[in-house]
Order: C-alpha cells, then sequence, then structure tokens
C-alpha cells in the first residue's frame, strides 16, 4: 500500500471548496440543524489540530511541497471545510428518520464534492498550483486499533449503560456504514477529478474509506447520544413533532 498521500489541485478548488462550504452551512442552519452545525464546527477544531499542531508541527507528517501563500492559513482552510461538511454530514445522518432525508444529503455530499471538482479543472479562475502529502506509514496501525477500539467501546455500552440500550447490531452496521460513505466520498471524488494520484489508489481508497473516519464515528455517536436531548435543535421537523405531542 502506498504510504505517502498525495494531492495536487489549483487555487480556484479552494475558492470553489469554501462556497460549496458556505452553501452547506447555511442548508444546515436553515434546516433547524444547529448541534449537527455545532459538530461540524467542533470537527473543524479537531481536524485543524490534528493536521497543523500534530501531523505537521510535531511529528512532520503533513508534507507541504507548494502552497502560493501561508502555510499556517492554507492548513486553517483545509481543515475547516473537511471538518464542518464531514463531521456535521455524519451528525445529519445520526438524527436523520427515513431513508429520503438521508439519500437527500449523501447526493448533496457527493454532488457538491464532484461539481466543485470537475469545475476547478474546466473553469481556469486561478491555476497557482498547490502540491501537498501526508506520510501513513507509521500511523495505519495506531488508526486500526483506534477504530476497533471505539466500536468495542459501542458495544461494551450497549450492554452497560442504559441511554446506549437501544443500540441495536444494525444500528452499529449502520455507524460503520456511515463512517465508509462519507470518507468514501471524499476519496472518490479527489480520484476522479485527477487531485489523487491513481498509483496506488485502490490500496488507499480502501483503507482511508473503511478506517479513517470511523475511527471517531463511536466517538462522535457517544457524544451525540449525550447531548440530542439537551434542548439544541436538530432539525425543523423534530421541532414540529415536539410540538404537536
Amino acid at each position: 500500500m502506498v504510504n505517502l498521500v498525495v494531492r495536487n489541485f489549483d487555487m480556484d478548488f479552494i475558492y470553489l471548496d469554501m462556497l460549496f462550504c458556505s452553501i452547506w452551512m447555511i442548508v444546515l442552519l436553515r434546516k433547524k440543524y444547529v448541534l449537527q452545525w455545532l459538530f461540524g464546527l467542533f470537527g473543524a477544531c479537531v481536524v485543524f489540530f490534528t493536521d497543523y499542531v500534530m501531523w505537521y508541527k510535531i511529528l512532520g507528517t503533513r508534507l507541504i511541497y507548494e502552497v502560493p501563500f501561508n502555510e499556517g492559513l492554507f492548513l486553517l482552510y483545509f481543515s475547516f471545510t473537511y471538518g464542518m461538511i464531514e463531521f456535521s454530514y455524519v451528525a445529519v445522518m445520526f438524527s436523520a428518520k427515513s431513508w429520503r432525508k438521508m439519500l437527500f444529503w449523501s447526493l448533496f455530499l457527493y454532488g457538491g464534492w464532484f461539481a466543485i471538482g470537475f469545475l476547478s479543472q474546466w473553469i481556469p479562475l486561478d491555476d497557482r498550483s498547490i502540491s501537498i502529502a501526508r506520510e501513513m506509514s507509521s500511523a495505519r496501525w495506531g488508526q486500526v486499533v483506534v477504530t476497533v477500539g471505539g466500536y468495542l467501546m459501542l458495544i461494551i455500552l450497549k450492554y452497560t449503560w442504559k441511554p446506549f440500550k437501544q443500540l441495536t447490531w444494525l444500528k452499529i452496521a449502520f455507524l460503520l456504514l456511515i463512517g465508509f460513505l462519507v470518507h468514501f466520498a471524499m476519496e472518490t471524488t479527489l480520484l476522479a477529478v485527477g487531485i489523487r494520484p491513481w498509483e496506488g489508489a485502490v490500496g488507499v481508497l480502501a483503507f482511508n474509506s473503511l478506517v479513517e473516519f470511523n475511527m471517531g464515528v463511536p466517538i462522535l455517536y457517544f457524544g451525540w447520544v449525550f447531548l440530542k436531548d439537551r434542548g439544541i435543535s436538530t432539525g425543523a421537523e423534530e421541532r414540529v413533532k415536539q410540538r404537536s405531542e
């Protein structure tokens, strides 16, 4: 498996990515998904700490070959859009009560990322190059251990703590699927538009999709169970239902 995970793109991809993230955030708030929006903001902070502080500053595994502006500012952008969209998407899936809603948000996610990727190739707004990579050889086994440990924690909580008594095996499988889908969306769109090189793509796609975001899904679900009934809006339709009861 390739241990150096690379991205190559142009500045106009950043403009489009920020536009899509802004639209995503507005739609969340218009639908009263306040808690999901806050999960996204939390995710942006987590990703920035991980990417900038841990990987870039401490471990040196985040490699920046070419960026036409301040590297710290770049990683702030890079962390925010990724963290906001992926973490809030997962929280929306936690709250979704119908397959129709799940399909809408999944198509919104996949469609938006495919659109900005292809538009950045087709419309030459700003072709200044950006090239970054992440060295993964020392991290993969640790990621597997964290992922397995997180889901074992959920299984233990299922049998030992009342708030998790309703956590079925089907629900656990659904959580795994969510973690897979959200990262698979990112990896496939990066590959399709040529941002991620095709060399070693199958191994990177499989591992990252199955493991990388699933490291955090059990912790996020724990937070969701703890916060969802604390009076923070989780959707307009839920508020309507509550008023009618």
